[in-house]
């Protein structure tokens, strides 16, 4: 009998180490922390009073006090969800002895000191609904975890790729110089159709694309479409005669 208890006890001894390691490295998540702020609240006031047998009466007050807490900012890798958790318990101002004097024993439970984790990487994982626990190592170089709350949830707005840069464009009434030149003188020049003199002649046009033709009675028409920039263009029209 007194083995058969000892090895029941080795068993759920082993088990439960078992069970207690993988609780301790369970922590699958890798969750950002990206940001840390405070919050500060009003505990409520209650008390009550009665009166003995002379009249008189007499009364407790309750609470008052003023307390504060953190929220921290957390993306899951993995997750388009941005959370937002709090730390599980209070911190009282002026510390447990003003919180005993102003909200009674209970205060010193819930003002029991928090694991604060600053902005980087930590891995966790999800508890109960609404929690999310995470691992970390405490002054003593020990891994504890802490279960905080949930307090808010949003997807992640998805970045917006920005727009493309449109190609450098021509100042409107920008102006360019056009030199036109032509083995036979006195030729005419036309520029999108509008005479603009005779060769050799130097001319103000818009930048950007033109038709430049020169003529002459008995030679062929010389064309050409160009784009004409801000250094200015020199053409050399060659006439050929009319067979």
């Amino acid at each position: 009998m007194r083995r058969s208890l000892l090895f029941f006890f080795s068993v759920v001894l082993l088990n439960v180490s078992a069970l207690a390691a993988k609780d301790d490295n369970d922590f699958p998540l890798v969750v950002h922390v990206t940001a840390v702020h405070m919050e500060q609240g009003q505990s409520g006031v209650s008390g009550s009073g009665s009166t003995d047998s002379n009249g008189n009466y007499s009364s407790t007050v309750n609470g008052g006090g003023s307390y504060t807490w953190h929220l921290f900012t957390v993306q899951i890798e993995g997750d388009k969800k941005t959370y937002e958790f709090s730390t599980p318990r209070m911190h009282y101002k002026g510390g447990a002895g003003l919180a005993v004097a102003t909200l009674g024993w209970s205060a010193i439970v819930t003002s029991t000191r928090n694991f604060m984790p600053s902005i980087g990487d930590y891995h966790g994982r999800w508890n109960k609904v609404g929690t999310l626990e995470l691992q970390f190592t405490d002054a003593k170089g020990k891994l504890e975890h802490q279960t905080f709350k949930i307090e808010s949830e949003e997807i992640t707005p998805t970045a917006v790729p920005p727009a493309p840069v449109p190609p450098p464009t021509t100042p409107s009434g920008a102006m360019a110089s056009l030199t036109v030149e032509s083995n036979v003188p006195g030729a005419d020049i036309e520029v999108d159709g509008t005479f603009m003199g005779n060769t050799p002649s130097t001319v103000t046009v818009t930048q950007g694309q033109h038709t430049i033709a020169v003529k002459k009675k008995g030679y062929a028409d010389w064309n050409r479409a160009m784009s004409v920039s801000g250094s200015g263009v020199h053409l050399n029209a060659e006439l050929e005669p009319k067979p």
